[in-house]
């Protein structure tokens, strides 16, 4: 009896130890790779790359990847995934492009916001009440919403006023992304939302027998992932002075390669909000490094595909697979 005890103490200290390296690991991997990307493209186009005008760019061009990333970061600590932020991002675009033209840059953020969150309460609604995997469901608002935006648009772009500038450009772009950091950290770490939302994201069926209010709880992610997914939508229009009904094409592809290179594995449960910014940065650098070297755009897509599969591989807890949704 004293011999099987000892070996179960041995097994689970030995448990520990892996998941504690695990998690060491995960802290790791984001800072090393970013300075594995930078230290890269330093080497090979030092005087184009390493200059202080292309680091700002950097931060510009991923300010809204990170602020989309954040809400992504719930719904995959969730255990779940969302599709649909590429096409959302476009559609919320124009809707707030049009009411900007109509009334006033305040009201057009609003727009943006309130059409997101619609998408997103359908996308969490279907997955959390009528049990459709959100694979399935987010993928079908990826073509929805990406439909809607063309019968909305009517296939033409809408040109933003210089009075939504601060939205888009430095340093307002990056004001807004550090706030949305700071509300969504707090909101993961400190509140019952992130609480449930990391018990469920860990194991479903003991968040269940302890009580968590499973379907409000698998539904509240997508919620934020949408808001989110709508005032990136509103600062892409911003930055790029037009809302396009092409924008956002594969962007949910960035997203998602974002916060998983931040240390948030596919299989949920855990996760880091400040991993995403990092993740961001390096998908950024990424993109802009292999565009001053004039790699074509579909051989882009190509290392971009390739990086997720990776940060994939890395990050993935393989004890858990069995609680991928």
């Amino acid at each position: 009896m004293t011999q099987m005890t000892s070996v179960a103490v041995d097994r689970t200290g030995r448990a520990r130890i892996s998941r504690l390296s695990s998690i060491h690991m995960r802290d790791i991997i984001p800072c090393l790779s970013l300075l594995i990307v930078l230290g890269i493209f330093v080497v090979l186009i030092p005087g184009r790359f390493a200059t202080l005008q292309n680091m700002k760019l950097l931060l510009l061009q991923s300010a809204i990847t990170m602020t989309v990333g954040f809400g992504m970061t719930f719904v995959i600590v969730a255990g779940s995934i969302d599709l649909s932020v590429g096409s959302v991002v476009a559609l919320t675009a124009m809707i707030g492009g049009s009411v900007v033209v109509a009334t006033n840059p305040f009201l057009g953020l609003v727009a943006s916001v309130v059409a997101g969150v619609a998408c997103g309460l359908v996308n969490g609604a279907a997955f959390a009440y009528l049990r459709v995997p959100s694979f399935v469901v987010t993928l079908g608002m990826l073509q929805a919403a990406r439909g809607l935006t063309t019968v909305y648009s009517h296939g033409f772009p809408i040109s933003m006023p210089d009075s939504t500038y601060f939205f888009g450009a430095w340093p307002g772009i990056m004001v807004i992304a550090l706030i949305v950091f700071v509300i969504t950290s707090v909101v993961y770490r400190y509140t019952i939302l992130g609480e449930y939302v990391r018990a469920i994201g860990g194991d479903e069926t003991v968040a269940r027998l302890s009580g968590t209010p499973i379907a409000l709880y698998k539904m509240l992610p997508f919620l934020i992932s949408g808001a989110l997914a709508g005032l990136g939508g509103f600062m892409m229009a911003a930055r790029l002075g037009v809302a396009s009904p092409t924008v956002g094409v594969g962007y949910e592809l960035d997203v998602i390669a974002s916060v998983v290179l931040g240390g948030t594995p596919l299989t949920g449960g855990t996760g880091r909000i400040y991993g995403t910014i990092l993740g961001a940065i390096i998908m950024s650098a990424i993109g802009n490094g292999l565009v001053i070297l004039g790699i074509p755009s579909e051989w882009q897509l190509v290392v971009k595909g390739l990086i997720l599969v990776v940060a994939v591989f890395v990050s993935f807890e393989r004890e858990k697979v069995g609680n991928i949704k």
